[in-house]
């Protein structure tokens, strides 16, 4: 994924709740993938992982007990 791809799907979290909320009940980064993929996005599955890690970070989610969107804690 380009950085300005990454942008684009960091600001696109940012401003399309329906995507959003679609991206963070996904039930795993696999299904992410393809929602990802199916909006014209290109990226693995790491890449992926960092742009949604990031999101969560400047959205302050689940600070308070630090894990992903699957459970599995991040390093601190």
């Amino acid at each position: 994924m380009t950085i300005a791809q990454s942008k684009l799907l960091f600001e696109t979290l940012l401003s399309d709740e329906p995507f959003r909320d679609s991206i963070l009940s996904a039930g795993s980064m696999l299904e992410c993938k393809v929602l990802i993929e199916a909006r014209g996005f290109d990226c693995s599955i790491s890449e992926l992982r960092m742009t949604l890690e990031k999101y969560i970070e400047e959205r302050n989610f689940d600070k308070e007990h630090n894990f992903s969107l699957w459970e599995s804690i991040f390093p601190e």
